[in-house]
């Protein structure tokens, strides 16, 4: 019997000379069955997963529903083969966090051809105890998350939290198939020892690179005391009583292949209140200005469909989807007083970002702006620019350069750099400015395979470098500041809430004691 493949490169379909034995599905074959493949978090088939350990958690988990993941698919049973579909769904799926690895693939059968998809579930129940260190800044949380309740692909949190800003607990609640349909839905409260936040998303997506339509509203409210820091410790204080809201529509343009644009239209609202702001050192700190804005927006969207599947990038042993681009969106806004604004207002935003993959190395380049055009000039302006590479793969070296650069930021904005921004000699907030620029390398090493099938180690060892200027409440960085460090990485390769931990030591340049890291997050 011969074996019909469909062969994808990056995460792009495309057809392929047969092999020996093989011939390639044509685009526009019948698809007559659409078969769904689950996978529980361990194999207990495997006799290196039978063991009892292994038995409890299949037991306990919850696989999910095939429903779900059909619902996720841009192809049924009837539709032509496109391999774009094929390539996108995977992409979609993976996209859950919860679903990894995923492969689909396509065979012979009479009167057309079977689509498999084989999906791999991950843990997604989480009993929360953490404990983060960046130098002198602790955190500590405790809670309860579910990334796919009931196998149903709909998730939620609660936590509470510490951090040396302020005590939360949080509620979260996320539906991506809103009663079995392509909307979405987000919720979000917290409540804080210095204020409470709510958040609201209700949107129909452009969920597919062939989605006609889209459009949803945004609304959040966020009242706390925020504050301005430097040398690790907080400099201003000042009460917000924040709120903004925004409803759009989208429109895809005609077009085809693996590039599309679209048109989007809406209106938006951002008012931001403040009051109580006082010094806490030195002199003293003028209240930021109030601001009211109201008025229409548009935007333009464009999408390439140019992906890159590699294991090895931020993690060694998951999927991940690297994206080529180029890709950009640009939206703007006018604030008008007629429609209950303080002044007239230009609002913008701006992202551009793309890719390449050649050999093991991945490279990318991104750019980020937004800001507002007012009568005194441009305000809270802030550019970010971006460029880094990677080897992927067991081994190898990571190197990015980012700068973000501001100019007449609001006065409750800074730009800080330390550890948390990637100065990991220096605690977090050392450094105050509304300006900055870091530079790192880091050098990875998977030394282990997926120990005991729930974790995988690897060694790193880094240098980073960095500057402030334009300091507002403390010192800026006063020339150019550095760090060396190592540490030990972990993937826990079977679960979708924690994926790397990191636990690191950074020596700084001037003569400060070392700081030390524990992370859940990659820097880049």
């Amino acid at each position: 019997m011969r074996r019909i493949a469909l062969y994808v490169v990056g995460s792009l379909c495309v057809l392929a000379t047969p092999v020996a034995g093989e011939e390639v599905v044509a685009p526009g074959t019948p698809i007559v069955v659409v078969r769904i493949d689950r996978h529980d978090v361990f194999d207990l088939d495997d006799p290196s997963m039978s063991a009892w350990p292994y038995r409890w958690v299949d037991a306990l988990h919850i696989l999910t529903h095939e429903d779900f993941i059909r619902s996720l698919l841009l192809f049924r049973e009837g539709d032509r083969l496109d391999p774009l579909q094929l390539a996108e769904s995977e992409i979609i799926l993976r996209a859950t966090g919860f679903l990894n690895p995923v492969n689909i693939s396509a065979r012979p059968v009479p009167g057309g051809a079977e689509v498999v998809v084989e999906t791999h579930d991950q843990w997604s129940t989480g009993v929360n105890v953490s404990f983060g260190m960046s130098g002198d800044r602790r955190t500590a949380s405790f809670g309860l998350s579910e990334d796919n309740v009931l196998g149903l692909g709909k998730s939620f949190l609660f936590d509470v939290s510490s951090d040396p800003e302020r005590t939360s607990t949080t509620f979260r609640y996320k539906d991506i198939t809103f009663f079995h349909s392509r909307w979405q839905l987000a919720l979000e409260h917290q409540s804080s020892s210095d204020g409470s936040m709510d958040h609201l998303r209700f949107e129909y997506p452009f969920f597919s690179l062939t989605t006609p339509r889209a459009g949803g509203v945004d609304w959040s409210r966020n009242a706390s005391t925020m504050y301005l820091w430097s040398d690790g410790e907080r400099r201003v204080t000042g009460d917000a009583n924040m709120r903004s809201w925004e409803v759009w529509g989208g429109l895809r343009l005609p077009g085809s292949g693996i590039r599309t644009d679209r048109v989007l239209v809406g209106a938006f609202g951002e008012r931001a209140v403040f009051s109580d702001w006082q010094s806490l050192y030195g002199p003293p700190y003028p209240q930021p200005r109030d601001r009211n804005l109201v008025g229409p927006e548009v935007g333009w969207d464009h999408r390439t469909f140019r992906w890159k599947l590699v294991q090895g990038f931020r993690a060694w042993l998951r999927q991940e989807d690297l994206p080529l681009g180029p890709n950009w969106t640009v939206t703007t806004g006018l604030s008008l007083p007629l429609l209950g604004a303080d002044s007239v207002r230009l609002r913008y935003h701006g992202v551009f970002e793309s890719g390449q993959f050649e050999g093991r190395t991945y490279t990318w380049q991104r750019v980020d702006f937004s800001g507002r055009v007012e009568s005194r000039g441009l305000g809270n302006a802030i550019t970010h620019l971006e460029a880094g590479g990677a080897i992927t793969g067991s081994a190898g070296v990571r190197v990015r350069v980012a700068a973000d650069l501001g100019y007449a930021l609001d006065g409750e904005r800074q730009l800080t750099l330390g550890a948390d921004t990637g100065l990991r000699g220096y605690d977090p907030n050392t450094f105050d400015g509304t300006s900055r620029v870091v530079t790192n390398v880091e050098w990875r090493h998977r030394i282990t395979g997926e120990l005991l099938h729930v974790a995988a180690i690897g060694l790193t060892a880094f240098a980073d470098g960095g500057k402030t200027w334009g300091a507002r409440v403390g010192p800026s960085t006063e020339g150019w500041r550095g760090d060396v460090g190592a540490g030990v990485l972990v993937e826990l390769t079977r679960a979708s809430l924690v994926r790397i931990l990191r636990f690191e030591v950074a020596l700084p340049d001037r003569g400060r004691r070392p700081v030390y890291l524990i992370t859940t997050d990659s820097l880049f």
